[in-house]
């Protein structure tokens, strides 16, 4: 056999090889790319399961006890005011400086998109958690310039704490260096909770908060049934 021949047969045997190389790194390549895939989508349904939601559902949904708290139009509140309809409750006081009044913004906001779109949306109820300073008549001006159906809620401040506890609320007052007694801010939950039409919390809407999401999430939970 010659030796231009022998050369011919190496380099075509060369030539298979890096073919057959090829071939076996993009085989191996696309079933990497089918894994990962298959792993995502996996997670991806994991995450869906475990919360559908932007926060977190509560398996079964918690009952709750209502103590004995003033509304801001004098009124007791009671478990009553909770039955009937969907609720969000959210935990704050009127002199919060940003949290509050943006997340009473927003529920605003998504309020006036369902009303446009004949969405149901639930009964918003503000519960002061400053009840030291939050008295009725400043309750009702404070919730009723977001919405005029909103819902003021204050009271004893054992009462208050109480009914916190009971939704795994927390809060802190902290006073201001070198201010007046009066003048503090209180460290709060800034989760939306969501209590379905028999007054059991069956939801945390975690923040950041906005309007799509509140009513997307609202929905979802609505089609679960919860």
């Amino acid at each position: 056999m010659s030796i231009k021949s022998k050369s011919l047969i190496i380099t075509v045997a060369i030539v298979a090889m890096l073919g057959g190389y090829w071939l076996s790194s993009m085989i191996q390549n696309n079933n990497d790319l089918n894994t990962q895939s298959s792993k995502e989508r996996e997670l991806a349904e994991a995450r869906a399961n475990y919360s559908p939601i932007q926060g977190n559902l509560l398996s079964p949904a918690r009952k709750i006890i209502v103590p004995s708290l003033i509304k801001d139009n004098g009124n007791t509140f009671t478990i009553d005011d909770l039955t009937g309809k969907w609720h969000f409750l959210f935990f704050g006081y009127t002199h919060c400086p940003d949290v509050c009044p943006i997340t009473m913004g927003v529920l605003a906001q998504a309020k006036k998109i369902a009303t446009v779109n004949n969405y149901m949306f639930p009964d918003v109820v503000f519960v002061s958690v400053d009840p030291e300073r939050d008295k009725v008549e400043m309750l009702t001006e404070y919730v009723q310039y977001f919405d005029k159906d909103f819902i003021g809620v204050t009271g004893d401040e054992k009462l208050i704490k109480a009914f916190t506890l009971q939704m795994s609320v927390v809060y802190l007052k902290v006073q201001e260096e070198g201010s007046s007694t009066n003048s503090y801010l209180v460290d709060h939950s800034a989760a939306l909770l969501l209590l379905n039409p028999e007054g059991k919390l069956v939801a945390y809407f975690n923040p950041p908060h906005n309007a799509q999401t509140i009513l997307k999430d609202f929905q979802t939970m609505v089609n679960l049934g919860n």
